[in-house]
């Protein structure tokens, strides 16, 4: 019998978990945004394998949003999918959270053509990335993820013609700039195409954070030794 596929992903404000069906349907579900990943995160994946009718041993394979976004917020999910990978023995998966949400805003606007997924990076900089919806009604990466000056906003790649701008976080807004904030990550994680990576029980702990900027992956004392 085929096993349900689960993905969850916490790079942003919202705790978002999924589950594929094997007759193709989705069960989901996201936090409000208010970044309580460590209290919500095993509550949404109890309440989603409960509708999915499976427990958590019985998975057949676990999906992880790996970045960019909040060092504290990744390594939440990411310890969770370990954890979930080597109590049911299933692979594990790790996809870039800006695929997934532009995989997501691709179902959600079937209309739209370009998908700008942005995060703060701090320092009047953002992590961004852009893709477009290719003719199997996926998403292609046109610009994979990177930092980039707020002010460099304006650069073609960005502003595209009927581009959606959308974010991984509640709150956060720009100048000049719309986005709408999505928490349906975790759908889209399942439905963007092969992982990055794919990892077996015996060598998960090799799946890391994609964090962009290296220093945040330091620790405090690292950072005040210049390390």
């Amino acid at each position: 019998m085929s096993r349900v596929e689960l993905a969850l992903d916490t790079s942003g404000s919202f705790c978002s978990v999924a589950a594929l069906l094997p007759g193709g349907g989705v069960v989901e579900r996201s936090s409000e945004g208010d970044g309580d990943h460590f209290e919500r995160l095993p509550a949404l994946v109890e309440e989603v394998c409960r509708e999915a009718g499976v427990s958590a041993k019985q998975l057949g394979a676990v999906r992880v949003g790996v970045g960019p976004g909040s060092f504290t917020g990744l390594r939440i999910g990411m310890s969770f999918a370990k954890g979930l990978a080597y109590a049911s023995s299933a692979p594990l998966m790790g996809v870039c959270s800006f695929r997934g949400l532009a995989a997501a805003a691709c179902q959600q606007r079937p209309e739209a053509r370009r998908f700008v997924v942005l995060s703060d990076a701090r320092r009047d900089e953002v992590f961004a990335a852009a893709f477009e919806r290719d003719e199997r009604g996926g998403v292609a990466t046109v610009v994979p993820p990177c930092i980039v000056p707020i002010s460099s906003l304006g650069a073609p790649e960005w502003s595209a013609p009927a581009a959606w701008w959308v974010t991984t976080l509640r709150d956060f807004s720009l100048p000049m700039h719309k986005l709408d904030a999505l928490p349906c990550t975790a759908r889209g994680l399942l439905r963007c195409g092969p992982a990055l990576e794919t990892y077996s029980l015996t060598d998960i702990a090799a799946l890391e954070p994609s964090y962009l900027r290296a220093v945040a992956a330091k620790t405090i004392a690292e950072r005040q030794q210049g390390a």
